[in-house]
């Protein structure tokens, strides 16, 4: 099977460049001045952007164990409807990800029903799966997560918020730092990436102390979960990180003071990256009034002043990479108060249609766009180039994007399990006409078509 994507723009980490691609059986096989040889089929893109299929390294499915909130097949088909040809499924379903033959298991039952490729990862919990951690990334984890400050329920693995509802024998506690020192050692061994929720435990039951009650307003959220709480748990990362030589990832950065701390300790030479999420560049505690819970997250979105300083750490390196935080409840679950609604949006298919507003508005460049959504989180997480890339060689995965177009996001036309979403109702510049995947046309103006045809990739870190 031979195909040609004729007279786009091609958008790389690199520059922009008028040019066609040939790819044969899912592959790209040249790039640029095309030849003249007869080819299967042909893609007029023509007033279109061309970029490598867009990853979302952050995607909390729920499957198995909490499907009727979500599951991989949901979830994939809405990713390819919204131009995402490769997703990293979190690790946190029941049971998680916490040893090699649970991700070789979860790979091939996911492989079943997925529309788009994806890759895997693994979870820490402590000692009590130290043991596990190389084999893990031998059977091709993208990483390993820790949910540092976190209690995990000793039968489920699932997160336990108030250590109170749960007797301690049934608790893994959340992990000392003499422990996640040990983790960080055995990851550096291994070459492979551990990344972690960073909120510091302390600062954060500190703050509980002081309120005394259950909150009721979006202020007294802010004040339950401050920001020094992640950036303190950033800067002891990196400790840990120097101590070892670890490669840390920081996930869902939202705070101007974590932003911070990752400038400061990258300058040293610290190995951490970090990355942000679309609802923490696009909304501010501000939006609370309009759009209520379905805005709670951990960590919560902040002020306006934590936006900007996100925005200029994903315009100048600081932030590599950008991930959904794809975390579905359902309808009735988020239609609680305040305080009992649990944490956690929909995104995995609005990442790409939100991004692409904020090129066209002018928040970032199409080739920054083409790092942080493509190449940069392809090369962090061991998928490139094989992923994020457009050469010869690589996946020919492609996001075509019509610049000239509008997208209204509508919540009842997503292709979730519980389709809600904090942009409904926004009419966004941009439009992902066509998402392709190893050469084949998977989504077509937001609708996913054909059968699934997924398949697992395996990470390589060296």
């Amino acid at each position: 099977m031979r195909l040609r994507i004729a007279n786009g723009t091609l958008v790389t980490g690199r520059g922009l460049v008028r040019g066609d691609v040939e790819c044969r059986d899912g592959t790209i096989e040249r790039v640029g001045e095309t030849g003249a040889d007869r080819v299967d089929e042909q893609i007029d893109a023509r007033g279109l952007l061309v970029f490598p299929g867009f990853l979302d390294p952050h995607v909390h499915s729920r499957d198995p164990g909490l499907t009727h909130k979500e599951d991989f097949a949901h979830s994939t088909r809405a990713a390819a409807a919204g131009g995402v040809t490769t997703l990293c499924e979190m690790p946190n379903a029941i049971p998680p990800v916490s040893s090699a033959n649970i991700l070789v298991e979860r790979a091939a039952q996911h492989t079943r029903v997925a529309h788009v490729d994806f890759g895997l990862w693994g979870q820490a919990l402590g000692q009590e799966n130290l043991a596990e951690i190389a084999g893990m990334f031998r059977a091709g984890a993208v990483g390993v997560k820790l949910f540092w400050g976190y209690a995990l329920h000793r039968q489920t693995g699932m997160l336990v918020y108030n250590l109170s509802d749960e007797p301690a024998a049934n608790l893994i506690p959340p992990p000392s730092n003499g422990e996640v020192l040990e983790l960080c050692r055995e990851v550096a061994r291994v070459g492979g990436l551990l990344a972690a929720h960073c909120e510091d435990r302390g600062v954060i039951d500190a703050a509980e102390r002081r309120l005394e009650r259950p909150i009721s307003t979006y202020a007294e959220l802010l004040d339950l979960r401050p920001a020094t709480a992640e950036s303190v748990s950033i800067a002891v990362a990196a400790e840990l990180s120097a101590a070892t030589g670890c490669r840390f990832h920081v996930v869902h950065t939202a705070s101007q003071s974590g932003v911070r701390t990752l400038r400061r300790v990258q300058a040293d030479g610290v190995r951490l990256t970090a990355e942000t999420c679309p609802h923490y560049l696009a909304f501010s505690a501000a939006d609370f009034a309009e759009l209520g819970v379905m805005m709670k997250v951990y960590p919560p979105i902040r002020n306006e002043v934590d936006q900007s300083a996100l925005w200029d750490a994903v315009r100048d390196g600081t932030i590599t990479s950008i991930g959904s935080d794809h975390a579905p409840h359902t309808v009735e679950e988020k239609s609680h108060d305040l305080a009992s609604a649990p944490a956690g949006v929909h995104g995995v298919e609005t990442l790409g249609t939100v991004m692409v507003d904020a090129m066209l508005n002018g928040n970032i460049t199409p080739e920054r766009l083409a790092w942080v959504l493509s190449e940069g989180t392809a090369r962090l997480y061991g998928l490139h180039p094989r992923k994020g890339a457009i050469q010869t060689g690589a996946d020919a995965d492609f996001t075509l994007v019509d610049p000239e177009a509008t997208t209204t996001v509508d919540s009842s036309r997503l292709h979730s399990k519980q389709p809600q979403s904090p942009w409904h109702g926004r009419r966004l510049r941009g439009a992902i006409k066509m998402t392709m995947l190893r050469g084949e046309v998977i989504a077509r103006d937001g609708e996913p078509l054909g059968q699934p045809r997924g398949r697992f990739v395996p990470a390589v870190h060296g």
